[in-house]
């Protein structure tokens, strides 16, 4: 990882820092109109047309900078970008960012469009994180501006998955990491602007448990009830979770049975964990399976998809290292920057388990992302992008002047 002093450096791009911020600060309506667009084509899980149309627009800005795009397609009409734009002298920092188009918020949803309230955007995905998409190339914009985007080497990856837990796109993110100093991840910011420094990893499991039907007053004894076996399952993986080492387990979803005077043959749940050690992943990866492979009451089947798809992100020294950095830059330009553990999994998560310095939240600070209330506000757009520029204009000496 690049030498990081930005009190050293300071001086030397204090010039070039200042006309970034003001190449921002005049663009901030742009910004807005730039989101307004994203966040109004809808990307939802059931909507790969628009998912489509989102990496279009994302992909012209990158294109306009130099970048040079691929579209990776995979399965379930997924599509993903990867955007390149190599530095132009050697031992330049190699930096990856991360984000993604697609949205919880699906063709049904009735929040649909973003709006404006006082210093607020509301929004599908305004924050979660069309609004980091916008952040992290308003900060390549104002890098060009100044002279500084082939000071870098850049690489991108934006994908379609992130909130299923990136199953198509794991991959794509694993081997961007390979090589790279830094990963910038602009997930919303937290609320109190905290940048995020750990995160909890993330599991899900579809459990379904298959009896037999019968009727309920004439032939009950011949049913064997699913209900009462997946209730009894509910219990058994709760009974897993160890608050005190970070692991929670919620049973979200069950659904089963179709009338009340019939024997259930079929009932399904679906479970989250969060875990924050290796360790613990490992074992409720093991006793997972153990009671699939038992079925609570006899005459039942069971049957289970899913697993930790996000491995914890622990705190860790090179990722504590760059959080330094970025706090060191703010303290210099006079604003407070915090730092927060969360709950919450991102495709950081994989990053930062790779051991690749990362840092997330770099997106605008926002509140109540997966709501129909989610939003963000306004001015941040600017704020987060000038963070960036800044944290990034100190990581090295300035590339020389040419005569």
């Amino acid at each position: 990882m690049p030498t990081l002093d930005p009190a050293a450096q300071l001086a030397a791009v204090t010039l070039r820092c200042n006309q970034a911020i003001s190449f921002l600060e005049g663009r901030e309506t742009t910004f807005v109109e730039r989101l307004r667009r994203l966040v109004d084509c809808n990307s939802g899980l059931d909507n790969p047309a628009g998912r489509l149309q989102c990496l279009a627009m994302i992909e012209r800005v990158y294109e306009r900078l130099g970048f040079s795009c691929e579209r990776i397609a995979r399965q379930g009409d997924m599509v993903h970008l990867r955007a390149h734009r190599p530095a132009l002298r050697p031992g330049a920092p190699k930096i990856l960012i991360l984000g993604h188009f697609d949205t919880v918020y699906d063709t049904t949803s009735s929040f649909q469009v973003m709006t404006q309230e006082g210093p607020w955007l509301h929004g599908p995905g305004v924050g979660d994180m069309k609004g980091g998409l916008v952040v992290a190339q308003a900060m390549l914009e104002a890098m060009a501006h100044i002279g500084q985007l082939d000071a870098f080497d850049w690489l991108c990856v934006h994908n379609a998955d992130e909130e299923i837990q990136s199953p198509t796109s794991r991959d794509l993110i694993e081997q961007a990491a390979v090589g790279r100093d830094v990963c910038l991840d602009f997930e919303i910011g937290r609320k109190t602007g905290a940048l995020v420094r750990s995160r909890a990893g993330v599991g899900r499991y579809f459990v379904t448990v298959q009896g037999k039907s019968a009727h309920a007053g004439m032939d009950h004894a011949a049913g064997v009830n699913a209900i009462v076996g997946a209730s009894k399952l509910v219990l058994a993986l709760t009974d897993l979770a160890a608050p005190a080492k970070g692991t929670t387990i919620n049973v979200g979803v069950i659904r089963g049975g179709t009338k009340r005077n019939i024997v259930p043959d079929e009932c399904k749940i679906e479970v989250d964990v969060r875990i924050t050690t290796p360790s613990e992943a490992a074992r409720i990866e093991r006793e997972v399976r153990e009671l699939m492979d038992h079925p609570p009451i006899a005459g039942t089947r069971v049957t289970c998809i899913g697993g930790i798809g996000r491995p914890p992100w622990q705190r860790n020294a090179a990722c504590d290292q760059l959080i330094d950095h970025f706090q060191a830059t703010a303290k210099l330009w006079e604003f407070t920057l915090g730092a927060e553990d969360t709950g919450g999994g991102s495709d950081a998560n994989f990053t930062a388990a790779l051991g690749i310095p990362t840092v997330d939240g770099l997106g605008p600070v926002g509140e109540h992302p997966h709501t129909i209330d989610e939003r963000i506000s306004r001015h941040t757009l600017v704020e987060r992008a000038k963070l960036v520029v800044l944290a990034l204009s100190t990581l090295q000496p300035p590339a020389p002047t040419l005569n």
